[in-house]
């Protein structure tokens, strides 16, 4: 790796956690303005927001996105015949 990207490494993890923070803030807030006046339940805590963020991730995020990604790629966008045979060509002059 580059020295270059290396000093982004720390940056990128403060990054990430500051960001789970103000996510799961912002569905504790989100719960506590809407549901808890509609079913008139008692408001949820900050790390039951945490908590219910990664519940939805776990419940509502494809397990296999990968391969899902490339189904729906070839399925939905798939590629003109000429951009094909240019990719296969540039391929093999490659391996030459």
């Amino acid at each position: 790796m580059k020295d270059k990207h290396k000093k982004w490494i720390p940056i990128a993890i403060l990054f990430g956690i500051g960001a789970a923070f103000l996510f799961g803030w912002i569905v504790q807030l989100l719960w506590n303005a809407t549901i808890t006046p509609i079913f008139n339940v008692n408001p949820i805590t900050y790390w039951q927001g945490i908590m219910l963020l990664i519940l939805c991730k776990i419940l509502f995020s494809s397990h296999e996105y990968k391969v899902h990604k490339e189904k729906h790629q070839k399925l939905h966008h798939p590629q003109p015949e000429f951009i094909s045979r240019k990719l296969e060509e540039e391929a093999e002059e490659e391996k030459v």
